[in-house]
């Protein structure tokens, strides 16, 4: 039993690693992202598995005199079910695996970004809702049992041994998972900021008068870049992002220069 409760922890730390990881494009880059996308949604596929007897289980239980904290439980479940489940499906619409054509990018990526922040949001919860599983078996895997050495001639006094980790151990172990949280919401903010930011760049221009690329992926507008001269007009040919390393998905730089190539002076 010991032993199965171990696999559980690594399977639930690999892909809550996994998640937040995926959360820092600017470091994994787009095509390590999918991939990290494609093995973590395959990772909690396995993880509803493994579990699915306790929720039929619950699920069969469930009335209004079912306990608040077993509801939460159940309901913290389902949001973070169908939070990956949104995550996997938009993360394939605009992946630059499958290139399907669509007219508002925009649209799908935030809704890609705003529903992987509501589903970290709720991993926190669930966490914070199984601290004590959490905290038993932190404790085994990592072994923070004193085993003290064989003595033939000399009684030896038994350790007493923890059931969980002590307050400072757990808050250590609590206080790197979100700290970690912390940067992987703040990268995805920022991220949503920036789009909601280039959207309305983009809508003012329009309206402005300025003229749209005839590639229906693409827009073109004024914007500031190192290429620009006092005498030149810098124009943006994709309105996905485009800078290094690329969180657009027609990113490409052709000549090294750390500059998408949809994004240099005209």
């Amino acid at each position: 039993m010991r032993t199965k409760q171990k696999t559980y922890w690594w399977v639930d730390i690999v892909l809550f690693s996994g998640f937040v990881v995926a959360f820092f494009l600017s470091f994994t880059g787009v095509e390590l992202h999918q991939w990290i996308g494609i093995f973590g949604g395959l990772l909690a596929a396995y993880h509803l598995l493994i579990h699915w007897d306790w929720v039929d289980a619950v699920a069969k239980r469930l009335s209004a005199s079912t306990g608040a904290v077993i509801w939460l439980k159940f309901i913290t479940d389902g949001v973070i079910l169908a939070g990956f489940v949104v995550i996997i499906f938009t993360g394939l619409v605009i992946s630059t695996w499958l290139k399907l054509p669509m007219s508002d990018y925009t649209g799908w990526l935030s809704l890609h970004i705003v529903t992987s922040i509501t589903t970290l949001l709720a991993l926190l919860v669930k966490l914070v809702l199984h601290w004590r599983w959490i905290s038993r078996t932190t404790k085994d895997v990592i072994q923070l049992k004193t085993i003290l050495p064989a003595a033939s001639h000399q009684l030896v006094p038994v350790p007493i041994q923890r059931q969980s980790m002590d307050r400072r151990d757990f808050l250590k172990v609590m206080g790197m998972v979100g700290g970690a949280s912390l940067l992987a919401l703040l990268s995805a903010t920022r991220s949503l900021a920036s789009l909601q930011d280039e959207s309305s760049t983009v809508a003012s221009l329009s309206e402005s008068g300025v003229s749209s690329s005839s590639d229906p992926d693409s827009s073109r507008y004024m914007s500031s870049s190192p290429f620009a001269s006092s005498s030149s007009s810098c124009f943006i040919q994709c309105n996905r992002r485009c800078s290094y390393p690329g969180h657009c998905r027609r990113y490409t730089d052709t000549d090294n220069d750390n500059y998408c190539d949809l994004g240099q002076c005209a």
